[in-house]
């Protein structure tokens, strides 16, 4: 995973090596809960991130240096007869090279998520079984976060992981779950993953390895020439716009990166303000009031 020289650097000098690819923060928000009794879910917050940190989503060996930083936040709107409901953010960040700075990969907010919860009970990962909605949604995101990791770091090699996501959606449509199904209009993980997969958009995933791998990772080196290369990734996203304006591909992107964005070009050499600022507004306008900050 990453690219082999990284991969293979790591292994020879890091002595520790663990099976576990994430290192997740897992928060809870309950407040709209007029529980008299909250254990629940110190319980479930427990449950979720013993689930995230200590389950082998990939045959790869991940050292704990490579471990993904990520976050999720549970924020419960109803708590009825063992059924949670309620939205959940997502978010994960990848170092960059040579830094001490994390940068944002994905930031999206799933807003139909529903899963019965039995206080205690064990919640087992599985590449072929949907084990209900709660393992289901934690292991779509476990490996889409993967697998939009891999490209960051080497061109559409977070492939494999892509799909076992797109997996749990197919696994999920026998369940009646919402969040899971085609027919729903909402943004939703069916949308969300087979926007991604979809090769309309592929110029999503080969933005996200240019932007980090031949962009960022090189800012310290050679700031001018890596701004010229986070502006042609970013520029390969006009494509998704000529598609579809507002691209669920597009929005995570920029979501993502919006304020890191108007920080790059904000600082250091010079990069033709007016050059960037019409293509930002053009590829992505719902957030000009922020490229107009420049």
């Amino acid at each position: 995973m990453k690219n082999s020289i990284y991969f293979c650097f790591l292994f020879l000098f890091t002595n520790v090596i663990f099976a576990q690819e994430l290192n997740c923060t897992v928060q809870i928000i309950a407040d709209k809960v007029p529980q008299t009794n909250k254990q629940v879910f110190t319980t479930l917050k427990s449950a979720m991130t013993d689930f995230m940190n200590n389950t082998q989503f990939t045959p790869i060996n991940f050292s704990r240096e490579e471990r993904i930083e990520c976050n999720l936040i549970l924020v419960v709107e109803t708590f009825e007869n063992n059924v949670v409901t309620g939205t959940l953010q997502v978010l994960s960040t990848r170092p960059v090279y040579d830094s001490n700075y994390n940068t944002q990969i994905l930031n999206f907010k799933d807003n139909q998520v529903t899963f019965r919860y039995i206080e205690f009970e064990p919640l087992t990962y599985s590449d072929n079984t949907f084990n209900g909605d709660l393992v289901g949604i934690m292991s779509f995101y476990a490996n889409l976060m993967i697998g939009l990791d891999s490209d960051s770091f080497e061109k559409l090699s977070g492939s494999q992981y892509l799909q076992k996501a797109n997996n749990f959606v197919l696994l999920a449509q026998q369940s009646g779950s919402v969040g899971w199904k085609s027919s729903e209009k909402t943004i939703n993980r069916y949308h969300l993953i087979n926007d991604i997969l979809s090769n309309q958009f592929v110029s999503y995933r080969e933005a996200l390895y240019d932007y980090h791998r031949l962009g960022l990772d090189e800012m310290i080196s050679k700031p001018a020439e890596s701004k010229v290369v986070i502006y042609d990734a970013i520029a390969k996203l006009e494509n998704n716009h000529k598609i579809r304006p507002n691209a669920i591909p597009t929005r995570v992107f920029f979501d993502s990166k919006g304020d890191e964005i108007v920080s790059v070009f904000s600082a250091g050499p010079e990069f033709k303000k007016q050059q960037i600022v019409d293509l930002l507004n053009k590829v992505y306008p719902f957030l000009s009031g922020k490229w107009n900050k420049i």
